[in-house]
């Protein structure tokens, strides 16, 4: 098993399963994420002509495609970082014919790009999965100038959790059942579902950057059919759906998303 940040490759390497999803969003195949109509109602009043934007955890792009439905006449600049060859290869595939695209390999807990080099930054369910997301934050603070969104569970209390993946139900392991765990308890192949308490989540921004100003806006713009959508549920493995209660739900997990606004 292969790991960098303390990530492990298995979930997302060669991940066909949910590359085809995000492929999918991306051509226009699937309907647009909720998600995506929500960052756009937020970032709404921040968008300038000719702005540089930055996707941390772009997968194949599917964000732009949301920029390019409301803001087609500003000529954003948009840049997708992801750390999967898969994802980044077939975005390039996808938007090759936008001179106003570009898809970039890496890590957002090392951003290679220098300092200031986006007005907007996006990072959408991505730090939920990282085990430490001090370095995640102060990158992104780094190269964004004017205003960073990222999507990620807030409560008032942080969980620290690991799926835990075996051969039996995920493919894309060779780890199997009886070998879940190591002599000492620890877990083989995971993925982190962590949940920042608010308070420790705005130390961690303030740590970087004690002059921004930081709004918690709880995710609440969804409509329930749409992130029910059949075909992409059953297709992406633990896809997030909304119970009869109304609250977001992937497999046993209720996830309380949150939208921080952090503006410089």
């Amino acid at each position: 098993m292969k790991k960098k940040f303390q990530q492990c490759y298995d979930i997302s390497e060669k991940n066909k399963t949910y590359l085809k999803t995000s492929s999918n969003r991306s051509k226009g195949i699937f309907p647009e994420m909720e998600v995506a109509k929500a960052h756009m109602k937020i970032l709404n009043n921040h968008i300038k002509k000719n702005d540089s934007i930055l996707d941390a955890g772009c997968l194949t792009g599917h964000f732009y495609r949301s920029f390019l439905k409301r803001y087609k006449d500003l000529n954003l600049k948009y840049t997708g970082l992801d750390p999967w060859s898969l994802h980044i290869n077939e975005a390039k595939k996808i938007w090759k014919e936008d001179k106003n695209v570009k898809f970039i390999k890496g890590w957002v807990q090392k951003i290679p790009f220098k300092k200031n080099s986006f007005d907007i930054s996006i990072c959408s369910n991505v730090l939920t999965h990282i085990p430490s997301i001090e370095d995640p934050i102060r990158e992104l603070l780094r190269v964004t100038r004017r205003v960073v969104l990222i999507r990620t569970p807030i409560h008032k209390i942080s969980y620290r959790i690991q799926m835990v993946l075996n051969s039996k139900w995920f493919k894309y392991t060779k780890v199997k059942p009886k070998d879940e765990f190591d002599k000492k308890g620890n877990p083989r192949v995971y993925e982190y579902f962590d949940v920042h308490s608010k308070d420790y989540f705005e130390s961690v921004i303030k740590k970087f950057d004690k002059n921004v100003k930081v709004k918690f806006i709880k995710d609440n713009f969804y409509d329930k059919k749409n992130i029910n959508y059949k075909k992409e549920v059953k297709q992406k493995i633990n896809a997030t759906r909304v119970n009869s209660e109304g609250e977001q739900v992937t497999d046993l997990l209720i996830i309380p998303n949150h939208f921080v606004l952090i503006k410089k």
